[in-house]
C-alpha cells in the first residue's frame, strides 16, 4: 500500500520490508510467552489501595513473564557472531569489517586499482584523515592525517590526483596516487569557508567545491571553481544554502548541488555560472547520483526518509519513494518516520538487469537496494552501524559505517564514548546482491527488529503498562527527571546489587544518597544505554527519540570549535522533521508542562505552541546551573503538589551534577552533584506524599554519558522508575535505551510512537508489579554545607577558561573531575604535562565561537562580529524568549542570570560591551 505523506514529496513508491512486528502487540507467542490473565482481587492486595477497575475498570490483572535470556544481553560482541549497540539492535553485516578512524563518511573505489579512499571526519583530531584501504585484503595501507577534513572525495579522470575538501580548514587536500594507489601529499590550495562536496571536470582541468560555509560570511552556502593547471580559484558563486554534495552532468553543462541545511537541489548552469533552477525536495537535501544518460539525477532527503528523482530536462521531481516497512506505521496509516537516507550509488547489474539504486538507511544499518528506474524496492543489505556511504568498483560493494560497533567498555583516561567511537568499512562482494539478496534482507530485517521482536507479550486487561493501546493503566502522571553526563559507573559502581565497578565510581553514595536510595527502593536498570555520545544528540534524543543525519554529522563539527554549526539543534535543519514528544502530545491532546527542557521548546503545530506549555517561571527558565536544583525543585513541587497544577507528562530538567568544574567561586563538583542528587529526592518524596502517587510513575535518566567512563560499554547509564507500580528493589537486566522509555511513556499516555526507533522497541516490561505499593519515599536532605572552588582546587584555572552557559562545550572536564574527586589526573589525559597555572591551550578548549579562536591575540580591542555572540543553541533560545515575553507581558518568567561567561570571554567583554546589550532581540 501507498501512503502520501504531508511531510515530503508525493509519494510515488514506498521502499518497505516484510513482517516486521511494531507498536501495537497482538497475541503472546513471542519472548516469553504471555502470563494468563488472574482475578483482579487475587493479583492485587486491595489494602494497598488498587482496586480492580484501576486504569479503566477492567476485571482482569496481568502479570509479566519473565524475561527471555535474549533481552538480558549487554552491548557488545555476541557469541553468534553478531554485535549489540545501544539500544538492542543487532549488527549482522554482510561481507569484511575494515576498523577505521573516527567516523567514515565517503568512500570512493579507484577505477582501475583495487584500493578504496575513506574520509574519516571523526571528534578527535586523529580521527580527521584519510585512508587507503586494499580492498583484496581489507587491509589499511595508509593514513593520512589531515589538518581537517569534511565530506568531499573526487578522482581525476585520470586517476592520478585524489581531491579531498578540508572542511574548517578551508583547504582543497590533494594527493598524487602511485601506481599502487597509495597517496602522497601534495601542497592544498586554500577556498575558504567550509569545503563540502567536491567534483572533478570530464577533461581534467576544473575542480568544483561546494562550500557549506562561505568564506567570510556566516550565511551558508558558495561554490567554488578552481583551476587544475594553475591552482587558482577562478570563479566563487554564492548560494542559498549550506551547500553540501555535488554532481556534474557535462553532456548538459550543469552542476546540481544539495542544500544539506535546506530543502532545495539547486541547478547550476556552468556557461552563466548562475544558479538557475531550485527542485524542492524536502528538509535536509543531502546526496546526489545522477544516470549514465543524464536524464535522472537522485537525490536522498534525509530528514523526510524519501529518494527523489529529478527529471533533468523537465526540471521537475518525477518521483520519489518513501524508505520505510509497510507494519511500521502510526494509527492512521501513515509511515513512521526516522530511517535517514544518506549516501547513494548507481548499479548496472550484469546481463539485463535493471539498474539498481544504493541508498544508506544511516540510522537503520542497512542499504537499500531500489529498481533506479520504478524506485520499486529490491531488498536491503546489513552493514554495521550508522551507514554513511556507499561505493562501487572492483567488484565491490563499499560501505562506511560512521560509528562502526560503538566504543565498548572504558577506564578513566580513555575519555567519554564520543573520543572512543571508531568507525568501519564494510566491504561487500558485489555479487552477493545478484544471488544473496532475499537472505541478505531477512538479516537486515532481523537486526533491525530485535529491540521489539526479542520480547513480545499480551495483557488482555489492566497491566501498568498496556501492551496495546487503548487498553487500562493505573497511571495517569508521568515525570521524565533529565539529569546530566554521567555513566552507571560513576554513580553506581558501589552499589552492590546492580553490576557497578567500584573503581570507576566519582560520585557514590557519600555524594548520591537518594539515587542509591532509590535504586534501592524501586527499580532500576544496570543495562540501560544512552543512545547519545554528545549532550547536544542526548537532549535531541530525549525530546524525540532520534536524531537526524544533520545533527549526527554535525555536532563533531560543533564540539570541535565550528561555531556555525552550534545553533543547529534549534533549528528545522538540525531537527527532526517530525518533530518531538512536546509536538506529538500536542497533536494528540494530552496535556504536558516542561520545566527547563530548551530543545523544542519554542516549536509550534496546528495544535498549538510548545512554549504555551513551558513554564517560564521555571528558576533559571532553561539551563541554567547558577540556580541550585533544589530550588528548580521546590518550585516544580509547588506547582505540582501545593497548586494541584500536575498534567498528565511532566518533562523536568536538572542539570547541575554537569557541574563547572573547578572554576574559582562556583560550588565544587561534589557540591553541585550533591545539590542534584538531593533535588531528585526532593521530587519524588514530594509527589510519594501527595495524592497523586498512585497513579503516578517517574523516570530518572541523564542525557548522556561524556564526562564519565564505564566498564561495560561507554554508553551505559542510570536509568531508575519510582512509582508506587515499580517493583521494589527489582534491578532490570534487560537491554533497552531512551526508545524504549519513550515506548512505555507512550503507552501508558495512550499516545501512538513518534518514529520507528521508538515504534520498534519493547517497552520495559519488566519493573512493574500489579501490587502497588503506596508507601512514601522520605529524600535525604544536604548532608553537609556548599563547598566552593579556590584557587587551591585543582585545574581551577583551566576551569575557568572552559564555558559553562551550555552543556558539555568543554571534552576535558571529565578529566579535571577525576583529579579533583581522585587526586591525580587520568593516565593518557591530554591535560598530563601542562601547567595548571598557564591558560588552557586553545585546541583544548572544546567548544568555542568559531570567532572566539584567535581572541588571545585579538588586542586592539576590535569588537567581534555580533555573531560570535549568537552561537549556540541555548543562547539562541534566550533571544527566542525575549521576543516572545516582549509581545506576552502577562507571562513571568524568572530570568536569573545565565551561567557566567568564562575567563576569555570576559575579556572581550570588557574591551566591547555585554553582547547582550549589544544586539537586538529578532523579532
Amino acid at each position: 500500500m501507498n501512503h502520501d505523506r504531508p511531510r515530503g514529496a508525493p509519494l510515488i513508491v514506498r521502499a518497505g520490508l516484510v513482517a516486521v512486528v511494531w507498536f501495537g502487540l497482538a497475541g503472546c507467542s513471542g519472548g516469553g510467552g504471555g502470563a494468563e490473565p488472574t482475578d483482579a482481587g487475587a493479583a492485587i492486595d486491595q489494602d494497598a489501595g488498587a482496586t480492580t477497575d484501576a486504569g479503566g475498570g477492567a476485571d482482569v490483572w496481568c502479570e509479566a513473564p519473565e524475561p527471555p535470556a535474549d533481552a538480558l544481553r549487554k552491548a557488545g560482541p555476541q557469541d553468534d557472531g553478531t554485535f549489540l549497540i545501544p539500544g538492542g539492535r543487532a549488527l549482522d553485516p554482510a561481507g569484511v569489517q575494515v576498523v577505521t578512524e573516527g567516523f567514515p563518511v565517503r568512500a570512493l573505489v579507484h577505477p582501475t586499482l583495487p584500493v578504496a579512499y575513506v574520509a574519516n571526519a571523526g571528534f578527535e583530531d586523529d580521527d580527521r584523515n584519510v585512508e587507503v584501504i586494499d580492498l583484496s585484503t581489507g587491509v589499511v595501507l595508509e593514513e593520512h592525517e589531515r589538518q581537517d577534513l569534511y565530506t568531499g572525495l573526487a578522482l581525476s579522470p585520470d586517476g592520478q590526483t585524489l581531491f579531498v575538501t578540508g572542511g574548517h580548514s578551508g583547504q582543497l587536500e590533494r594527493f598524487a596516487v602511485g601506481a599502487d594507489g597509495r597517496l602522497d601529499a601534495l601542497p592544498p590550495v586554500f577556498i575558504g569557508g567550509y569545503p563540502a562536496g567536491v567534483v572533478v571536470s570530464g577533461d581534467g582541468t576544473r575542480v568544483w567545491v561546494a562550500q557549506f560555509i562561505r568564506d567570510g560570511d556566516d550565511a551558508p552556502g558558495g561554490l567554488v571553481e578552481v583551476d587544475t593547471g594553475t591552482l587558482e580559484v577562478v570563479r566563487t558563486l554564492d548560494l542559498p544554502s549550506g551547500a553540501f554534495d555535488l554532481v556534474h552532468l557535462p553532456g548538459r553543462a550543469e552542476l546540481y548541488v544539495t542544500f544539506f541545511a535546506g530543502s532545495e537541489v539547486g541547478v547550476v548552469e556552468l556557461d552563466t555560472w548562475a544558479l538557475a533552477h531550485q527542485y524542492v525536495v524536502g528538509e535536509n537535501a543531502h546526496s546526489l547520483v545522477v544516470s549514465d544518460d543524464e536524464s535522472r539525477v537522485y537525490v536522498s532527503v534525509a530528514d523526510i526518509d524519501t529518494v527523489a528523482a529529478l527529471d533533468t530536462a523537465a526540471r521537475e521531481v518525477v518521483g520519489t519513494a518513501l524508505l520505510g516497512e509497510d507494519d511500521l506505521v502510526a494509527a492512521d496509516g501513515t509511515p513512521l518516520p526516522a530511517t535517514s537516507p544518506s549516501g547513494m550509488a548507481l548499479r548496472l547489474p550484469p546481463g539485463d538487469g535493471p539498474a539498481q539504486l544504493l541508498v544508506a538507511r544511516a540510522a537503520d544499518n542497512a542499504v537499500q537496494v531500489l529498481d533506479a528506474a520504478t524506485l520499486a524496492p529490491l531488498g536491503l543489505v546489513p552493514t554495521q552501524w550508522y551507514p554513511t556511504a556507499v561505493a562501487l568498483g572492483g567488484g565491490k560493494l563499499v560501505v562506511t559505517n560512521g560509528k562502526g560497533v560503538g566504543a565498548g567498555p572504558t577506564k578513566q583516561g580513555d575519555g567519554p564514548a564520543k573520543d572512543n567511537m571508531t568507525g568501519t568499512v564494510s566491504v561487500i562482494d558485489e555479487g552477493v546482491l545478484d544471488t544473496e539478496l532475499p537472505e541478505l534482507t531477512e538479516r537486515a530485517e532481523r537486526a533491525m527488529r530485535r529491540p521489539g521482536a526479542v520480547w513480545q507479550w499480551d495483557c488482555a486487561g489492566t497491566f501498568p503498562v498496556p501492551t496495546t493501546r487503548g487498553r487500562p493503566t493505573p497511571i495517569e502522571h508521568v515525570v521524565l527527571i533529565v539529569r546530566e553526563n554521567k555513566t552507571y559507573d560513576s554513580l553506581l559502581g558501589d552499589w552492590p546489587k546492580g553490576d557497578g565497578d567500584p573503581s570507576l565510581v566519582e560520585w557514590g553514595a557519600d555524594v548520591t544518597p537518594n539515587l542509591h536510595a532509590l535504586a534501592d527502593r524501586f527499580a532500576s536498570h544496570d543495562n540501560f544505554y544512552d543512545d547519545s555520545e554528545s549532550s547536544v544528540q542526548g537532549h535531541l534524543w530525549l525530546t524525540s527519540s532520534f536524531v537526524n543525519d544533520y545533527m549526527e554529522r554535525g555536532w563533531m563539527e560543533m564540539y570541535r570549535g565550528h561555531g556555525n554549526f552550534a545553533l543547529d539543534s534549534g533549528t528545522s535543519r538540525g531537527r527532526p522533521a517530525f518533530g518531538s514528544i512536546f509536538t506529538h502530545l500536542l497533536e494528540h491532546d494530552v496535556p504536558f508542562r516542561n520545566y527547563g527542557e530548551v530543545v523544542g521548546a519554542f516549536d509550534s503545530t496546528d495544535a498549538g505552541d510548545v512554549i504555551e506549555h513551558v513554564d517560564t517561571g521555571f528558576p533559571g527558565v532553561f539551563y541554567n546551573m547558577d540556580v541550585h536544583d533544589v530550588d528548580k525543585a521546590a518550585y516544580v513541587i509547588e506547582q505540582l503538589i501545593d497548586k494541584g497544577d500536575f498534567p498528565s507528562f511532566v518533562y523536568l530538567l536538572l542539570p547541575n551534577d554537569h557541574t563547572k568544574g573547578g572554576s574559582k567561586g562556583a560550588p565544587t563538583p561534589r557540591s553541585m552533584v550533591h545539590d542534584n542528587d538531593v533535588a531528585t529526592g526532593m521530587v519524588v518524596d514530594a509527589i510519594s506524599h501527595s495524592k497523586f502517587w498512585e497513579k503516578t510513575a517517574i523516570f530518572i535518566l541523564q542525557d548522556d554519558t561524556q564526562s564519565a567512563v564505564d566498564h561495560v560499554d561507554a554508553h551505559r547509564s542510570v536509568l531508575v522508575v519510582a512509582s508506587p507500580w515499580a517493583k521494589r528493589g527489582h534491578v532490570s537486566g534487560v537491554h533497552a535505551s531512551y526508545p524504549a522509555v519513550f515506548a512505555t511513556i507512550e503507552h501508558i499516555l495512550d499516545v501512538p510512537p513518534m518514529n520507528r526507533h521508538d515504534g520498534s522497541a519493547a517497552p520495559l516490561w519488566d519493573i512493574w508489579t500489579t501490587q502497588p505499593d503506596l508507601e512514601p519515599f522520605v529524600f535525604t536532605p544536604r548532608q553537609f554545607d556548599e563547598e566552593f572552588n579556590t584557587a587551591a582546587t585543582p585545574g581551577s584555572g583551566w576551569s575557568d577558561d572552559m564555558d559553562f552557559r551550555g552543556p558539555d562545550r568543554n571534552p576535558l572536564l571529565g578529566d579535571l573531575l577525576w583529579w579533583i574527586r581522585k587526586g591525580a589526573l587520568p593516565a593518557g589525559s591530554p591535560l598530563r604535562g601542562l601547567d595548571p597555572s598557564q591558560p588552557l591551550p586553545a585546541h583544548l578548549r572544546g567548544w568555542t565561537p568559531e570567532y572566539g579562536e584567535g581572541f588571545e591575540a585579538d588586542e586592539s580591542g576590535e569588537a567581534p562580529d555580533e555573531e560570535y555572540w549568537e552561537h549556540d543553541a541555548f543562547d539562541a533560545a534566550w533571544r527566542q524568549l525575549d521576543a516572545y515575553l516582549a509581545i506576552h507581558p502577562e507571562r513571568h518568567a524568572d530570568l536569573r542570570p545565565r551561567p557566567d561567561k568564562p575567563r576569555w570571554m570576559r575579556r572581550i567583554i570588557e574591551r566591547t560591551g555585554p553582547p547582550m546589550e549589544r544586539i537586538p532581540v529578532a523579532p
